[in-house]
C-alpha cells in the first residue's frame, strides 16, 4: 500500500501558482492577503486534507506556541469546585477565545522541592495569588516572559490587585459596631507547603504574632484586621488566628477548634466564603445559632449556599472574580493594554444574614 504523500504549504502553493508566503499569510497573517486570494488557497488545501501549518513547526519558527500558563496554589482538582477560582479562570478563558490562544493550568505542588512543575511550553504566565518564595514562581519569572501578577507582590511586573486590606477593615469595623469584643479569624495557608490536602489541624496563634508576606492575599487581610481592631482599641493579643486548608471542611475544624479554645467567641471572621460555609456547618452541629449565638463572616461573595439547608446568606466582600481574570489576560495577550502596570479589582462588603449584634451571654 503507497501512502499518498502529505500537502505542504510548498505543494499547495504549486498547485495554485502562488508564493508559500502567500500560503503561509492565508493562516498565519490574512490580513496580508486578499480575501478572494485566502478563500482559493483554504478552499484548495481542504480539497487535499491540509489543514495548515505544523503547529510544532510554526513554534519553532515564530518562537511563540500560541498558550499562556497560569500558576496557582491549589491542587487541580480546586480549579474546577471553588466558585472564585472557576469565575476567574473563566475570565482568562473568554480572552483566550478571543484571541485564539490556550490556556494551560500550571497547580504549584505541595511540595515546594518538586522542580517538575514547569515543564509545559507556554508564551507568558498569569501568577494567581501564589506564594512569592514558591521555588515554581522563581523559575517561571527567571524565564523573563511576558507576565501578569494577580493579588501578588512584584513591583517589575503588570499586576491586577484587590484592596483585600480594605475591605477587610470594613468586615471588621462592622462586627466592632454591633459590639462584637470576642473575635476569632480563621485564614487560609499563611506560607507554602499548607494547601488543600495538607494533613494537620493548622496553628493557632494571636493576631499580635508576626506574619509572613509570603502570600500578598493573607498578609494584606491581616493588615485590615489589624487596622479595624487598633482603631477600636481592641488588642491584638486577645484575638486569635487559626490556619486551615481554604475548604469547608478546613473551615469547619478551624471554627470547632476555636470554640473550644474560647467558647465566649461571639463572631469569626474568614477569609473565604468556603472558610465561612465551614464555619456555618459547625455552627449548625454544635447547635449555636447564627446569627444570634454566633456571627460569622466571609470573602468572595461567589460561594454557593448550596450545601446547607436553608443556608443564609453570608456577610461578605463581593470582588469580581471573572473580571479580575479577564483582565489579566487582557494585558498579557493585547498590546493595547501592555502601557498598563497595575489594575485595581473593586471589593464591595456586603452585610447579610449571618452578622448581628453580639451576644450577651443569655440564651439565643
Amino acid at each position: 500500500m503507497v501512502r499518498a504523500k502529505r500537502a505542504t504549504l510548498k505543494s499547495i502553493a504549486s498547485d495554485l501558482g502562488v508564493t508559500h508566503t502567500s500560503v503561509s499569510n492565508a493562516y498565519n497573517n490574512p490580513a496580508k492577503v486578499s480575501k478572494a486570494l485566502r478563500d482559493r488557497i483554504i478552499a484548495h488545501a481542504r480539497t487535499v486534507n491540509y489543514d495548515g501549518p505544523n503547529p510544532a513547526a510554526r513554534s519553532l519558527r515564530t518562537g511563540r506556541c500560541g498558550a499562556i500558563g497560569v500558576l496557582f496554589n491549589d491542587q487541580l482538582s480546586y480549579a474546577f469546585t471553588d466558585a472564585h477560582d472557576i469565575a476567574f479562570l473563566r475570565g482568562i478563558s473568554t480572552v483566550c477565545e478571543e484571541e485564539g490562544a490556550n490556556m494551560v493550568l500550571i497547580p504549584l505542588q505541595a511540595d515546594p522541592a518538586r522542580r517538575d512543575t514547569l515543564t509545559a511550553i507556554v508564551d507568558g504566565y498569569i501568577l494567581n495569588a501564589p506564594y512569592k518564595n514558591h521555588p515554581a514562581i522563581r523559575q517561571a519569572l527567571a524565564r523573563g516572559l511576558p507576565t501578569v501578577a494577580v493579588d501578588f507582590d512584584a513591583p517589575d511586573l503588570a499586576g491586577v490587585l484587590t484592596d483585600d486590606r480594605a475591605a477587610m477593615r470594613a468586615v471588621v469595623a462592622h462586627l466592632l459596631a454591633l459590639g462584637h469584643r470576642r473575635l476569632a479569624i480563621i485564614t487560609f495557608p499563611r506560607s507554602q507547603g499548607h494547601g488543600p490536602g495538607s494533613q494537620g489541624d493548622g496553628e493557632i496563634v494571636s493576631l499580635a504574632d508576626a506574619v509572613s508576606d509570603e502570600s500578598r492575599v493573607v498578609h494584606e487581610r491581616i493588615a485590615g484586621c489589624r487596622d479595624a481592631f487598633d482603631s477600636a482599641e481592641v488588642r491584638r493579643s486577645d484575638v486569635l488566628v487559626c490556619e486551615t486548608p481554604n475548604s469547608e471542611a478546613g473551615g469547619r475544624t478551624a471554627a470547632e477548634r476555636l470554640l473550644r479554645r474560647r467558647p465566649d467567641l461571639t463572631a469569626l471572621v474568614c477569609f473565604s466564603d468556603r472558610l465561612a460555609r465551614g464555619a456555618l456547618a459547625h455552627a449548625r452541629d454544635a447547635g449555636l445559632a447564627v446569627p444570634g449565638r454566633l456571627s460569622v463572616t466571609g470573602f468572595d461573595g461567589l460561594d454557593p449556599p448550596g450545601g446547607l439547608p436553608e443556608a443564609p446568606r453570608l456577610t461578605t466582600v463581593r470582588q469580581n472574580a471573572f473580571n479580575k481574570g479577564r483582565t489579566a489576560a487582557e494585558m498579557l495577550l493585547r498590546p493595547d493594554r501592555a502601557h498598563d502596570r497595575t489594575v485595581a479589582i473593586g471589593a464591595e462588603f456586603v452585610p447579610g444574614d449571618t452578622s448581628a449584634a453580639a451576644w450577651d451571654g443569655a440564651d439565643a
